[in-house]
């Protein structure tokens, strides 16, 4: 999937990431501040929000600090980056159930599935065909010159030999798909000790689960003791998670089941909150983001969440507005221009009671001045909603990471996953009950941690080690 709307997200993700922040003024300063590196992925939106949240918070907490964030993709060919891009969201996008299956795999059965020569199960055989061929096609021929041409032929070759593994192959393609495997990950890990020898950075903060396995990794092989945090940033942990380089880990909250029966010290785990932008540390009483969205106080209020891309928004918002209960609809289209073109008949058939907005720095006035958020269950969605002391519901699920936070919602009573089809007719019901309504609320504030990136921020600062820069140990 690509285009203006996607392009756009990149572009913006991109001016955001690229470039150190650096925030000191005199040479003493310069000299004391410590630096601190981000690792992200522009894969979800949610693990760079989170990485922002964090940078926030770090200035705040210490201004003097270097902060630099560095993109997971940015390590290897853009043309190749793209393409794993745009084959991962078809893939979760029009293949939900596969791509739960592929993501429920845990490290040990990957590892055995690239390197044995044993045919895998026939739903991840199907997903190796349709990954290899979405690549293959994406790739395209394309030229082979350029400073990281290898990586388009490390790519290409990749995909050729991936098919075959489905169908069980042969040894030698088994031991031609590790060595690429390998060699490949040998060459990210370069690149990135490249990066971190340039910066040099006193701890590292991971928002995303590949770039802190690779940093892990490195620091294995070449014996570094840069502390290394990860953030998660849902509500449960994916198996690859674990990794030995991984100092500390900040989760949302006690209660994720994912933790339950892994080999992680309690010691090693913070349960700080997933980061969230400054605005979420004190959000603003009903009335008063009502008053500033032009609401009035009494008609009850249905926020609709389209994320960055704004997918599915129209279908959502053209149920709601059906609802007897005549409720206002706040609906954030992000970048989607065309959602927002769909959405204009609707503004017009139902006049003061649609809103429609583009992306926005102040979602947390939207979702406060709401009475329930509709939504993707993604990691970032559910805490913001939470720290504001609203229920969620969601009509889609990605499954994977996406359901452990429909699995959290559910368990506390804050939310659900629901088909299209009942979406009305349940806020309806839940809209008829206000007391109902409003325990749920109480129950959603109460979970909802508002602090998550100033306890990450004071956690980094704290594992910093107090040192000058000329005392600096070039670990990488």
């Amino acid at each position: 999937m690509d285009g203006p709307v996607s392009a756009g997200l990149r572009e913006d993700a991109g001016r955001r990431i690229h470039g150190m922040r650096r925030v000191a003024k005199t040479a003493h300063q310069a000299i004391a501040a410590p630096r601190l590196l981000l690792l992200t992925s522009t894969l979800g939106w949610g693990h760079v929000r989170a990485a922002q949240a964090v940078e926030a918070a770090l200035q705040e907490r210490s201004p003097a600090s270097m902060v630099q964030t560095l993109d997971f993709w940015s390590l290897m060919d853009a043309g190749v980056a793209q393409t794993v891009r745009q084959t991962y969201l078809r893939l979760a996008q029009e293949r939900p159930e596969l791509y739960d299956r592929i993501f429920q795999l845990d490290e040990r059965t990957w590892r055995q599935i690239l390197e044995s020569n044993e045919a895998p199960p026939p739903a991840l055989a199907e997903g190796l065909e349709l990954l290899a061929a979405t690549g293959a096609q994406a790739a395209g021929p394309g030229p082979d010159h350029g400073r990281r041409a290898l990586d388009r032929l490390l790519f290409r070759l990749l995909c050729a030999v991936l098919p075959e593994r489905a169908r069980g192959g042969s040894r030698n393609g088994a031991l031609a798909r590790r060595a690429l495997i390998n060699w490949g990950w040998a060459r990210l890990a370069r690149r990135l000790q490249a990066r971190l020898q340039a910066f040099d950075p006193d701890v590292v903060i991971a928002t995303q689960m590949c770039p802190a396995a690779l940093l892990s990794f490195l620091k294995r092989r070449r014996g570094s003791t840069t502390p290394l945090i990860g953030v998660l940033t849902d509500f449960g942990v994916h198996d690859f998670w674990i990794q030995p380089g991984i100092d500390r880990y900040c989760v949302a909250h006690e209660a994720i089941a994912g933790l339950r029966g892994v080999a992680i010290e309690r010691s090693r785990i913070s349960v700080t909150g997933i980061p969230l932008m400054p605005g979420f540390r004190n959000p603003p009483d009903v009335r008063q983001a009502r008053l500033q969205l032009g609401l009035g106080s009494d008609a009850p209020v249905v926020l609709v969440l389209g994320g960055g891309l704004g997918l599915g928004v129209e279908a959502i918002a053209t149920r709601l507005l059906a609802c007897a209960a005549r409720v206002q609809v706040l609906v954030l289209a992000g970048r989607n221009a065309s959602a927002r073109g769909l959405l204009a008949p609707l503004v017009t058939r139902y006049p003061g009671r649609l809103g429609v907005w583009d992306w926005t720095e102040e979602t947390v006035t939207f979702i406060r001045a709401a009475d329930v958020v509709v939504g993707k269950p993604g990691g970032l969605t559910v805490a913001e909603a939470l720290a504001c002391g609203r229920p969620l519901w969601a009509t889609h699920s990605l499954r994977g990471q996406e359901g452990f936070n429909v699995r959290f919602l559910e368990r506390h009573g804050v939310g659900r996953l629901v088909p299209e089809a009942d979406l009305a007719p349940s806020i309806e019901s839940l809209l008829a009950h206000p007391g109902e309504l409003a325990c749920i609320q109480d129950r959603a504030w109460t979970l909802g941690q508002r602090d998550g990136a100033s306890r990450i921020a004071a956690l980094a600062l704290a594992l910093a080690p107090s040192r000058s820069r000329s005392e600096a140990a070039h670990q990488y």
